[in-house]
């Protein structure tokens, strides 16, 4: 199948009209919807869509978005429970999604839930209460890979250290296999690798019977929970700064087994240079909020865009020595000159 993402807050895509942007137009979006299933209809291949409640936050409109999204033939949606300007700071709308469902009584399309799950409970709830016919995961599969395994036995998984090292090195090995096993392969991996351990430093057990009734008033991800950490290893992992996933990834990429991974990182964790880490309390910027949502605010612009370095002024002088410097090399190669006026002189 294709799946449309008409959900992506980052404003590299939506400043190009792409992503949520795609949510500003109903009707332009549910013709190229409409187009793209005519296509997929002649292979035989569904079209999905994702989508926020909105783009802007006072102009929520999911529920016009969907009923375009029907129309147009898609196959299903999924609606992930903030608009694009909110991006993950506020709690998802499970109301509003319920709403949609609701209006689609009776629909063949069946319609997705999205946002702050990252426990098999609380998508089994979330299920219940808002009719939905299933549910997608995100920022909690990135922390928890194996939240979709517990979903499908119905009950908690807390893995150990050797487990969860065990995870992670698969994940190295994948992107080893695909990447490849050489220095260009590792220069491409460290694109995502170290991406990664912000997420997995995250981690905690969240049993039912402990935090079942928490997520009911506010959800997990979005209490920042921080994890328990005493060993060396548990902290070593669970550290927030940029040089330590690289470490991380390092130990991980050089490791010739699950075992071998657990005393490298073991080691690292008992290092003098893990160590000085600790101790430089560097600040750490990689907050969700910024790495998966950056739309600028209501008639904002992004800071962090770089601006063009002014070029340096020079003086008649050096003007004058820089066009008789260009004249020269012309005339010693024989090359022609366009003026502004169009005229092509010798």
């Amino acid at each position: 199948f294709v799946d449309l993402n008409c959900g992506c807050p980052i404003h590299e895509a939506t400043r190009r009209g792409l992503g949520s942007a795609l949510l500003l137009s109903p009707p332009k979006l549910g013709k190229l919807v409409n187009g793209l299933v005519q296509a997929g209809n002649q292979n035989n291949i569904p079209v999905t869509v994702k989508i926020r409640l909105g783009y802007r936050s006072d102009d929520i409109n999911v529920r016009k978005v969907v009923t375009e999204l029907r129309e147009a033939g898609a196959a299903a949606v999924t609606i992930h429970g903030r608009t694009a300007q909110q991006g993950y700071k506020k709690s998802a709308d499970w109301d509003l999604i319920q709403q949609v469902v609701e209006d689609g009584k009776g629909s063949c399309v069946p319609v997705i839930g999205n946002g702050d799950i990252s426990t098999h409970y609380e998508a089994k709830r979330r299920i219940e209460e808002s009719g939905v016919d299933s549910v997608m995961v995100g920022r909690g599969a990135l922390t928890k890979p194996w939240v979709f395994g517990e979903f499908r036995d119905g009950q908690d998984w807390d893995p150990d250290m050797n487990d969860r090292i065990a995870i992670y090195r698969t994940l190295t090995c994948y992107m080893k296999e695909h990447f490849g096993d050489d220095d260009l392969g590792r220069k491409r991996t460290w694109t995502f690798l170290p991406w990664h351990f912000d997420f997995f430093g995250r981690y905690m057990p969240l049993p039912e019977e402990a935090y079942g009734s928490m997520s009911v008033e506010r959800p997990l991800i979005q209490s920042r929970l921080v994890p328990e950490k005493s060993a060396p290893l548990e902290c070593l992992m669970a550290n927030r700064n940029p040089k330590t996933h690289d470490l991380i990834s390092a130990a991980l990429w050089e490791s010739s087994s699950d075992a071998d991974a657990v005393a490298k990182l073991t080691a690292l964790a008992e290092s003098n240079e893990f160590l000085e880490i600790q101790k430089s309390k560097e600040p750490s910027d990689n907050s969700d909020v910024k790495e998966l949502s950056n739309v600028p605010k209501e008639g904002g612009r992004k800071e962090w865009r770089k601006k063009r370095t002014p070029k340096p002024k020079r003086t008649p002088e050096e003007i004058i020595a820089i066009r008789a410097e260009r004249a020269a090399k012309r005339a010693a190669t024989g090359s022609t000159h366009v003026h502004t006026d169009g005229a092509r002189r010798n």
